[in-house]
């Protein structure tokens, strides 16, 4: 299976950052940067992208993925080097109808950018060879580029109520649900370990911490929860100890292949058809989801069509990218 790559909404591509405004409405705008010819591995509507534009989306992406295979490799420097140009593209035509954005956009790129990334993210960069501008102009080109999409593209797509209800009733099929259970499930693999959770639990101790110290088994994290699961899913031995569950209540250890399992019943949900306003806001979510997506394409692609893109083709091997990729663009 190949390796997957961030999509146009996580990764859309190039060019350079200038911070400038009067004090009362900061604001950021792109600038064409300045790039000597035997640096520039392509122009786009005649503006050249460097070799560093390449460089710094390729060790970016190394900091994700450690260990690929040399096909996944070229796939992904073929993605890259589309990435790049794509968002050159989009940060012009967000220049052509003036689309900036303000300084309040520009911090929360950077604060959103940094929340949860590991204590020693600035060390990263450095040994990845990204210098923290180049970080920071990528995030600004993303953050545009999202910008004039949505628009130019989204803010455009308006799925009506009534296109929402025609979904839902030629679908309907869609919105069956079977029978499920909601519970907290503990498995463990020695009996000892078994009889320590009983005992615990003898003594008022609760099951949600048990399961998160004790279970080796899925949803773990979070208490031993697995949300509701459809009981044609289930072994007919674990859907025999819940139903003998009222809500609240622990099964007996149920010993099979896997360990020794114990249960607690949350809610079962009885068969039959999500109602129309319960699905509503899914479908109303998901069709705008498809509408968008299907515009982009094609706006995305008038602009490609419009765009006169030169590749110095002496860059090609350089950037990983070979002429039959080039002449595919």
């Amino acid at each position: 299976m190949g390796l997957p790559l961030p999509n146009w909404k996580t990764a859309v591509l190039g060019a350079a950052v200038l911070m400038a405004g009067c004090s009362s409405s900061p604001m950021v705008d792109l600038v064409p940067p300045n790039v000597p010819p035997d640096k520039t591995v392509v122009t786009v509507n005649g503006e050249p992208l460097s070799l560093e534009d390449f460089d710094t989306e390729f060790r970016l992406m190394q900091i994700h993925y450690d260990a690929v295979t040399e096909g996944e490799m070229r796939a992904i420097k073929r993605r890259l080097f589309e990435q790049v140009i794509n968002r050159r593209l989009l940060t012009q035509e967000a220049r052509r109808l003036g689309i900036r954005l303000s300084q309040k956009e520009v911090d929360e790129t950077f604060q959103d950018a940094l929340k949860g990334v590991p204590e020693d993210f600035w060390t990263v960069l450095k040994v990845k060879g990204v210098s923290p501008d180049a970080w920071k102009r990528k995030l600004l080109q993303e953050r545009l580029a999202k910008k004039v999409v949505e628009q130019e593209v989204n803010s455009k797509v308006d799925i009506t109520p009534e296109e929402t209800e025609e979904y839902y009733w030629t679908h309907l099929p869609e919105y069956w649900r079977p029978q499920a259970v909601h519970a907290r499930h503990l498995l463990v693999q020695r009996k000892g370990d078994m009889d320590k959770v009983l005992a615990a639990l003898r003594k008022g101790e609760d099951f949600t911490r048990l399961a998160s110290t004790f279970s080796v088994g899925p949803g773990k994290s979070e208490g031993g929860d697995w949300g509701f699961m459809d009981t044609d899913r289930l072994p007919p031995g674990y859907v025999k100890a819940l139903s003998a569950l009222k809500p609240g209540e622990i099964s007996k250890p149920l010993r099979d292949n896997f360990g020794y399992h114990l249960f607690q019943l949350i809610e079962w949900r009885n068969r039959g058809m999500i109602p129309f306003p319960q699905a509503r806001g899914r479908i109303h979510d998901d069709l705008t989801q498809e509408e968008q997506d299907h515009r982009f394409d094609q706006w995305m692609a008038d602009l490609k069509r419009k765009a006169t893109v030169k590749v110095n083709q002496d860059m090609a091997p350089v950037i990983g990218v070979t002429l039959e990729d080039l002449r595919e663009e």
